[in-house]
């Protein structure tokens, strides 16, 4: 009776705090006033306060939080990921518009609203980014994984075109400011459509290489997560990671591997 009861308690508790241990998670600046999930297997940090020049004020806390998670052995997910925002919101007086340089294939910045200034754009953004990681842990934010939050809720450019130039800028942004984990999108099928103008056919071409998708959350269980893995994804590769809700959080569930 009493090892009956203990278990009864443990699950309880489990149940009580609204994480799972057998979950992961992502975080970022609006848990800053919350608890964040227990017992996760790996996490996924924002690195931005919501917008690509902003930063987010629990950083470093949350980072903290995900490095003291497992990790997940098969399929493999490392204890810590990270992920940023995008958008192409053109030279709407920003003051971090750039107003010069030249960019692979593009040319010339001249200021305005063009491919090679967006590009640019992203790409000092994305450096940012990972110095603000790079600052608190150098070792995560070289070896990590990083997403590009890419959903309509940002700024974009009028035209497909100018926001696959700001995507192509963001990848190469954490490349040469030097990351060398992989790097994927965070997105939904009908977001990067209309977005990027990109499709599961189109992407790799675009961007110049196959990235890793990881589908935003339409989901409210596991079970539809799981689904959704085996469903196939919006850059032209098997999902890596599908988001759904649990306990008044953003679960991730890690796809099998398909390789």
């Amino acid at each position: 009776m009493v090892a009956l009861g203990l278990i009864v308690v443990a699950v309880l508790i489990i149940v009580l705090s609204g994480s799972s241990p057998s979950a992961g998670y992502d975080v970022s600046y609006p848990q800053c006033s919350d608890s964040y999930p227990s017992n996760p297997v790996f996490g996924v940090v924002g690195v931005n306060g919501g917008r690509s020049n902003t930063a987010n004020a629990c950083l470093s806390g949350e980072l903290g939080w995900a490095r003291g998670a497992p990790g997940q052995k098969l399929p493999a997910q490392p204890p810590l990921s990270l992920y940023i925002n995008t958008g192409n919101p053109g030279a709407h007086h920003l003051p971090d518009w750039p107003s010069g340089g030249k960019a692979p294939v593009y040319g010339a910045c001249n200021g305005l609203l063009t491919n090679a200034c967006s590009y640019i754009y992203g790409e000092q953004r994305s450096a940012y980014s990972y110095h603000l990681v790079a600052a608190l842990d150098r070792v995560s934010a070289k070896t990590a994984p990083w997403w590009l939050d890419v959903e309509l809720t940002a700024s974009w450019a009028g035209t497909y075109e100018l926001n696959v130039a700001a995507l192509q800028g963001f990848i190469a942004g954490l490349h040469n400011a030097g990351a060398t984990g992989p790097i994927g999108i965070y997105s939904t099928s009908a977001q990067w459509k209309d977005i990027s103008g990109l499709t599961g056919q189109t992407t790799a071409t675009a961007l110049k290489g196959q990235f890793p998708d990881w589908l935003a959350s339409t989901d409210t269980t596991v079970t539809q997560a799981r689904h959704d893995c085996a469903a196939g994804g919006f850059t032209g590769v098997a999902p890596t990671l599908v988001q759904y809700r649990l306990g008044g959080f953003d679960a991730d569930l890690r796809c099998p591997d398909t390789r």
